[in-house]
């Protein structure tokens, strides 16, 4: 059963230098329980995409022109402000990419946790800091009566990446967002936080979004994967059927530049070169009539340059828009 299904998301920014099409067309769904992976270069629409399902987005710099949100049954797009805000960090929930500028530098950890309680459960104050205290135990914060009264500066990355997941989850939300949640971290922190987000999904049951850029992230936590590129989503499928066989040629060069750790090829003098992906992403203020990755593909044809492909089945679960999946297979 689908509890998040996104149709035709489009979100467009209005600048000076014209409109920029952010979001064209993006289509998926969650189920309960599931954890998908929206995977894609900077700039590629996935953060614009989970801030639009939230209605996050400034309304003077941009809107959703376009598509349909719907959530247990609610179109999300036709709410109201204050029947958004209902849902917003009690239903739906998100960790923000970067934890330092998300959390407030003037408020303690423990008020920032107990305000999203207290408003979308209408508790006592007191019974909400039992809660804050609760999560900051849950997510693996020592001492978390003390932590309670502190500020993000006190505290680590590690730490204040740990407290927006316990505010995320204060209120035992159905879905989570969560985007780029182990940027900045190192390594070893970073697995404690992709530990710890499986494990509340194993106890909560909250279904996941995992926003990232990281191949490696997507292979350790994910179900399925979306690839997004210039704003629109170009291949979806199980994260194995993904990594056996990438079926868009942008999917493709993604695996291609990702380092692999071969110590006798090294020895060997043999190890083969990085692959780059040539070119850069096109303007996205202009209409892009084909495919938007056509300028950098190898496999482009005329009909690549004039006619946008369509998402199409051509294994069972597994969609791609490319014109020319038999070569792309073919070639791999």
């Amino acid at each position: 059963m689908n509890v998040l299904e996104v149709r035709d998301l489009a979100t467009h920014f209005f600048t000076r230098d014209g409109v920029v099409r952010a979001v064209d067309g993006v289509s998926f769904d969650l189920a309960a329980g599931e954890t998908l992976g929206i995977v894609g270069e900077s700039g590629c629409g996935k953060s614009v995409t989970a801030l639009s399902i939230l209605r996050l987005i400034a309304p003077e710099a941009g809107r959703i022109v376009g598509g349909s949100v719907r959530f247990g049954g609610r179109e999300l797009t036709a709410l109201s402000n204050e029947e958004i805000r209902g849902i917003r960090g009690h239903e739906i929930s998100m960790i923000f990419q970067e934890p330092m500028t998300s959390l407030n530098p003037v408020m303690t950890i423990g008020t920032q946790i107990a305000e999203n309680v207290a408003q979308h459960w209408r508790v006592s104050w007191r019974a909400a800091l039992d809660r804050a205290q609760e999560m900051l135990d849950f997510v693996g914060i020592a001492d978390s009566r003390r932590r309670l009264g502190e500020y993000p500066h006190q505290l680590s990355g590690g730490m204040r990446q740990r407290v927006m997941i316990a505010i995320a989850l204060s209120c035992n939300p159905k879905v989570l967002i969560a985007d780029e949640p182990t940027t900045a971290l190192d390594v070893t922190i970073q697995a404690q936080i992709l530990d710890l987000m499986l494990g509340l999904k194993e106890k909560f049951g909250t279904a996941i979004v995992m926003i990232t850029h990281d191949l490696g992230v997507v292979a350790e936590t994910t179900q399925r994967v979306a690839v997004m590129y210039a704003g629109r989503k170009v291949e979806e499928a199980s994260v194995e059927r993904l990594f056996a066989r990438p079926m868009h040629p942008y999917t493709r060069g993604l695996m291609r530049a990702i380092p692999h750790l071969d110590a006798d090829a090294e020895i060997a003098g043999r190890r083969p070169r990085l692959h780059e992906i040539t070119g850069i992403v096109p303007s996205l203020t202009r209409p892009i009539p084909g495919c938007a990755f056509a300028p950098r593909c190898a496999f482009a044809v005329e009909r690549c340059r004039a006619e946008r492909p369509v998402l199409e089945a051509w294994e069972s679960g597994h969609t791609a828009a490319c014109w020319e999946v038999a070569r792309v297979l073919a070639a791999a």
